[in-house]
C-alpha cells in the first residue's frame, strides 16, 4: 500500500516536477501504389510494334528481351516457338555479325483497349545477301499482342502468316477443294447473256473451279480460264473433261495477268474482282462488239461489309460510258453464287463495246 501512495504522490514538496517528454512514435513507410503504364492509342500500338521489329532487324537482342515478356510466344506455320527459339536466332546473327534486315509496312491496324491491344499489319521483310545466298524477300502479316506489365508494355505474342500470292492460292484451294459455299451451276446471267449469241472468244476471270469456263465451251466458246488456284484449274480440267470439251486453263495472278488488246469477244468477271483498275484492263482488250459481263456484290451489302467489297450503284456504268454500250446495269436482291448462296444485294452489268 505504501508504494502505491508513493507512485501516486508526484514531486516532492517545492521541487517541480520535470516536464512530460514526448513520445517517439515510429512511423510506418507510405505505401506507393505500383506505377501503372499510360494507355497506348492506335498510333503508338503502331509505334511500339515498329521499334520491336526494328530491334529484331538489327539483332539488337537487349532491346527485344526488355521489350517481350518471359513467355513470349511466336506462331508461324503450324509451329509454336517460344522465347528461348528467338534468343537463340537473334544470338546466331550477332555471331555471325549479319547485316541487318529492313521491311516496308503496309495494311496497319490497332485494336483493343485497356490492359491489352493487338497490331496486325503487312510487312515485306528484306533478308540481305549472306555469304553464297542471295538477298530475298518475305512477304507476310504479323500479329502482335501487347500486354501492359507494370509500368511498361510488353509483347507477348506474334503469329505470321504468309501473304500475297502464295497466300492467296492456298486460300482458294482450299476453297475450292472442299466445294462447299458457292454455286457449282454457271452464272445465270452469263447463261442468259450468251443464249443466242454466236460463239466467239471468250476470257473467264477467277474461273474458280470452271463452272462458268466449262458451260462457254459446251456452247462452243473457244475458252480460256484463268485463276491463282491451281487446284481449281485441275477441277477445270476435270470438268470440260467430263463434258467432253476443250478449253485453255492458265494459272496466274488476275492482277499481273497481261490480257492483251482487241482479243476477247467475250470477258467475264464474276464473283472475282471490283478493282475499277481491272475494268480499265478489260476494256481495251476486247475486240469490237465484243461483251463484258460482271455480277458482283454490292457495295451496301451485308457480304461486301465483312470484307469482300462491292461495287456502289452506277459506278460501273461510270466506267462504261465511253466507247460502250450498257445493256444491262440492275441492282437486285437475290441468291449470290458465293458466300453460301444466301440473298444478299447484287449488282449485275453488261456492257458492249462499240
Amino acid at each position: 500500500m505504501m508504494m502505491v501512495l508513493t507512485a501516486c504522490a508526484g514531486s516532492p514538496r517545492g521541487v517541480p516536477a520535470d516536464p512530460p517528454q514526448p513520445v517517439s512514435v515510429a512511423h510506418a513507410p507510405a505505401v506507393v501504389a505500383p506505377q501503372s503504364a499510360p494507355d497506348l492509342d492506335d498510333a503508338a500500338v503502331v509505334a511500339r510494334t515498329h521499334e520491336l521489329f526494328a530491334a529484331l532487324d538489327r539483332a539488337d537482342l537487349a532491346s527485344v528481351r526488355a521489350m517481350t515478356t518471359p513467355t513470349f510466344t511466336l506462331y508461324e506455320e503450324a509451329r509454336f516457338l517460344e522465347t528461348a527459339y528467338l534468343t537463340r536466332q537473334v544470338q546466331q546473327r550477332i555471331d555471325k555479325q549479319t547485316p541487318a534486315r529492313s521491311r516496308t509496312w503496309s495494311d496497319e491496324h490497332a485494336i483493343g483497349v485497356g490492359g491489352t491491344r493487338v497490331f496486325i499489319g503487312r510487312a515485306v521483310e528484306v533478308w540481305p545477301a549472306i555469304g553464297g545466298q542471295p538477298a530475298f524477300e518475305q512477304d507476310g502479316y504479323n500479329t502482335i499482342v501487347w500486354v501492359r506489365d507494370g509500368a511498361r508494355w510488353q509483347a507477348a505474342f506474334w503469329q505470321w502468316d504468309r501473304a500475297g500470292t502464295d497466300a492467296e492460292r492456298q486460300r482458294w484451294n482450299a476453297w475450292l477443294k472442299a466445294g462447299v459455299g458457292f454455286n457449282h451451276k454457271p452464272n445465270e446471267l452469263l447463261v442468259d447473256t450468251v443464249k443466242g449469241r454466236k460463239p466467239g472468244i471468250a476470257l473467264d476471270l477467277g474461273t474458280g473451279q470452271g463452272r462458268n469456263a466449262v458451260f462457254l465451251a459446251t456452247q462452243g466458246w473457244k475458252t480460256t480460264g484463268v485463276d491463282i488456284a491451281d487446284e481449281g484449274l485441275r477441277i477445270t480440267q476435270e470438268g470440260a473433261a467430263t463434258m467432253k470439251v476443250k478449253l485453255e486453263t492458265i494459272e496466274a495472278d488476275l492482277d499481273k495477268w497481261d490480257l492483251g488488246k482487241d482479243k476477247w469477244d467475250l470477258v467475264t468477271l464474276i464473283y472475282a474482282h471490283e478493282s475499277p483498275d481491272m475494268v480499265e484492263r478489260i476494256k481495251p482488250s476486247l475486240k469490237k462488239s465484243g461483251l463484258f459481263v460482271c455480277e458482283y456484290f454490292h457495295a451496301d451489302s451485308e457480304v461486301a461489309k465483312t470484307g469482300a467489297g462491292g461495287w456502289r450503284t452506277g459506278e460501273l456504268a461510270a466506267l462504261f460510258k465511253s466507247g460502250f454500250k450498257i445493256l444491262l446495269d440492275d441492282v437486285v436482291e437475290d441468291n449470290a453464287d458465293w458466300a453460301g448462296q444466301r440473298k444478299t444485294k447484287l449488282v449485275r452489268f453488261v456492257a458492249q463495246k462499240l
